[in-house]
């Protein structure tokens, strides 16, 4: 699931909300969420588990201009008991140090460039977009600069060592790996943009690394409008979405053009709104046309759901 502003809300009032002083300038918050859909699409309709997690989350103050952070967070089945062995898989895991000089972490996370290109068009809850393949999540170490007059700027380096083939579990020694990334951000008044790279290369033998921009214009507070474009190799997606908050909720909309090296464009559409039943319970609904670029089949998708989190 990709988290709306609403969740992203409900979150931090759940971390606020469970909070165990650990020790001296230490504090300790558990949190977590529980997610329900039921989806129709050609595929057939399921009733899925959406992405339900349980972490830990907390920091320590080391002194007045450094403080140490970690996060744990696993996401497991909560739809069903059969074939689930009652096994949690590892969402994110990180620890690192934050103060004025920015932020640096270190473990698995979100890549920051999903998270400034990728994720400014595809916020849904459950249906998902299109994206160009990039670097997998895990092994990695980021920098996170403070603002500098609007700029922000992010580096991390994923290193994986020589990569394993996922297939035969043979060593491969025509790659190390390890892939780069970096982001550039800048915002002022109503308009932020986001310009990122990721070399990719721990993806393939023969990767290309990815490059994109988004752009968000904000017209008025409850009101963003975006745009993104992802070039890889001679591969590129053009997306634009627009998301309103009326209130209780919000609604959301998104639509893009896929342009595959030596392939015929597709499109993608999809709508979506949430409605809050409290500050921490929300229902969603959400449907959406996916063209296939092999067959220019369409799969008309819809989804609701449910949003729980403590």
């Amino acid at each position: 699931m990709k988290k709306s502003i609403i969740a992203i809300a409900v979150s931090s009032a759940a971390f606020a909300a469970v909070s165990v002083h650990a020790a001296e300038g230490s504090t300790v918050d558990v949190y977590g969420n529980i997610q329900y859909a039921y989806t129709d699409k050609d595929a057939g309709s399921d009733f899925v588990d959406n992405g339900s997690t349980i972490g830990l989350m907390g920091e320590t103050k080391i002194n007045d201009d450094l403080t140490a952070f970690f996060k744990y967070e696993l996401e497991f089945n909560a739809d069903q008991k059969e074939n689930h062995d009652g096994q949690a898989d590892l969402d994110q895991a990180f620890v690192g140090l934050k103060g004025n000089f920015g932020k640096v972490q270190v473990g698995s996370f979100d890549t920051i460039y999903s998270d400034a290109i990728q994720d400014s068009i595809d916020s849904f809850e459950q249906l998902g977009f299109t994206g160009a393949a990039g670097s997998k999540e895990g092994d990695t170490i980021a920098y996170f600069s403070p603002s500098m007059n609007g700029f922000e700027v992010q580096v991390a380096a994923q290193v994986k060592g020589d990569a394993i083939d996922e297939d035969t579990g043979a060593k491969n020694n025509d790659f190390d790996g390890t892939a780069a990334m970096a982001v550039v951000k800048y915002s002022t008044g109503n308009v932020s943009v986001a310009l990122g790279h990721d070399t990719s290369d721990n993806t393939a033998t023969n990767a290309k690394g990815v490059t994109g921009l988004s752009v968000t214009l904000t017209p008025m507070e409850a009101l963003a409008l975006t745009a993104k474009f992802e070039t890889k190799d001679s591969d590129d997606v053009f997306g634009l979405n627009a998301r309103y908050g009326y209130g209780a909720g919000d609604v959301y909309a998104s639509a893009q053009v896929i342009s595959p090296d030596g392939g015929d464009d597709y499109n993608e559409f999809a709508a979506g709104v949430t409605y809050s039943l409290a500050s921490n319970v929300y229902v969603f609904g959400e449907v959406g046309s996916f063209e296939n670029d092999s067959n220019n089949d369409t799969d008309t998708q819809t989804a609701v759901g449910v949003y729980y989190g403590f």
